[in-house]
């Protein structure tokens, strides 16, 4: 299982060890809609899903006599469904997420599962895929979204994806630099699996920004079993598009134009319209760079650290070879590092695979390599 709760939970020190609950609310809205991204299109809808807030109760978490944690008064009503069906909380640090399953499962029963026993519990015993979202994008960005549906087909598995804080339906805000909140918003999100519905994780899949927080996570599981000889579960991560940031050689502003250069040199920020044509307009600040080249999930020379000796972890990256955001020689840089690699380019691919052009093509070796890693061919 991977260890969230070890006195050192991250190569990147986060500000929280998430040894709390983690629980769900109602989204409350339209979960293929929101304001501002493009309209989600999914070739086949998943038949099971539900679409909630995840959020913390850590304000209400105790200790009994005995140095156990327990529930606190907010939270045990929860567990008692005191909270109406369908009311729509706002909790200010939540994350929407999208959890597909293999077979039918109301709400209810989903909230049921925090307090529930494994046992003869036939949801429990079925491993969930976590899928991570790119800068500015959300967790219904239509390749990822396919894939979720297209892998919940292939593979026995619950697949959810979620949106990192100030993205999508998740609250918030936006910032270009957040690699280390966008990390912490994993551990949320592997907490709530592994704690809250107790499911193993076995795959975290990355696309584009996203990748650097599940690599950070890949180099903390190996770390796991290198340095303090754990049996881990969680063995297999996918990098979609990936960027290899080495803070010594990558200057941020680098990929934007000398306007905004100029902007920013100016007035301490500029403004950036999405590239999805969507007409969002994010603001970057000198704070933000500042703050991405002193994080340390977006130095990936040392968040490979644990990846480059030989260990049980496994990491497939699939890159375009016409990627037009993050060049396909970054793939080839992270095949060279780490350990046990394996490499796909997509040889007409873009950035963002072309929509769902390529995606059987994807979806075939992700399972393979899935099932490679887990004896499962």
């Amino acid at each position: 299982m991977i260890d969230v709760t070890a006195d050192e939970p991250t190569l990147s020190e986060p500000t929280n060890t998430y040894k709390h609950a983690v629980y769900p609310f109602p989204l409350g809205l339209d979960p293929r809609e929101c304001n501002g991204y493009p309209p989600t299109y999914i070739k086949n809808e998943p038949e099971h899903e539900l679409n909630f807030f995840l959020t913390d109760a850590s304000d209400q978490t105790q200790q009994d006599e005995g140095g156990k944690k327990k529930r606190g008064r907010i939270f045990k009503k929860m567990l008692r469904k005191e909270v109406k069906k369908n009311a729509y909380v706002k909790p200010e640090s939540s994350l929407a997420c999208s959890l597909a399953f293999r077979e039918e499962i109301s709400f209810e029963q989903l909230q049921n599962q925090v307090s529930s026993s494994p046992s003869g519990n036939n949801f429990k015993t079925k491993p969930v895929i976590i899928i991570c979202h790119g800068a500015m994008s959300w967790r219904n960005q239509m390749i990822l979204a396919n894939l979720s549906a297209e892998l919940l087909r292939c593979l026995d598995a619950h697949i959810l994806r979620f949106d990192f804080t100030g993205n999508g339906h998740s609250k918030g805000e936006w910032s270009m630099g957040n690699f280390n909140r966008e990390y912490e918003d994993l551990l949320t999100v592997i907490d709530f699996v592994t704690n809250s519905i107790g499911c193993q994780v076995r795959c975290v899949i990355g696309h584009s920004k996203g990748s650097a927080s599940i690599l950070n996570c890949a180099s903390h599981v190996a770390k796991q079993e290198l340095e303090d000889g754990k049996d881990v579960t969680c063995k297999c991560f996918v990098n979609l598009a990936g960027r290899y940031r080495d803070p010594e050689i990558h200057n941020p502003l680098s990929k934007f134009g000398e306007e905004q250069r100029a902007e920013m040199m100016k007035k301490g920020f500029f403004e950036i319209t999405s590239a999805w044509g969507d007409g969002r307009i994010f603001k970057v600040t000198k704070e933000d760079l500042d703050a991405y080249k002193l994080q340390s999930v977006a130095d990936t020379p040392k968040v490979l650290v644990h990846l480059r000796k030989d260990n049980s972890i496994r990491v497939l990256t699939v890159h375009g070879h016409q990627d037009e955001v993050v060049s396909v020689q970054n793939a080839f840089r992270f095949d060279e590092e780490i350990a046990n690699h394996s490499l796909h380019v997509i040889k007409q691919a873009n950035h963002n695979f072309n929509g769902i052009k390529y995606l059987d093509e994807m979806v075939e070796q992700i399972v393979t390599f899935y099932k490679s890693v887990y004896n499962e061919l």
